[in-house]
């Protein structure tokens, strides 16, 4: 065998191997999630700006109650030019 068939693996590629696999699970669920908005927009879109939004919204999840609670997320300036 070669001298890269007999290397020890380090702590550092555990780690990014843990990386590259928590970045394609993500990946994969994201492509889901937009596939199968895809799939309810083909059937409920008028037009093609109608079935792009869907698609391109379909990661986003409404805000919970106690998210509209919350004193640091109420208030928090969303558009930092009207700060000046």
């Amino acid at each position: 065998m070669s001298e890269a068939g007999h290397r020890m693996i380090t702590r550092d590629d555990i780690i990014a191997l843990e990386a590259r696999c928590l970045e394609q699970i993500r990946e994969d669920v994201l492509y889901s999630v937009r596939n199968d908005a895809k799939l309810r927009a083909v059937l409920t879109s008028k037009n093609y700006d109608d079935f792009k939004n869907i698609v391109d919204a379909a990661h986003l999840t409404p805000l919970s109650a106690s998210d509209k609670m919350n004193a640091k997320t109420k208030n928090r300036i969303w558009n930092s030019a009207t700060r000046d």
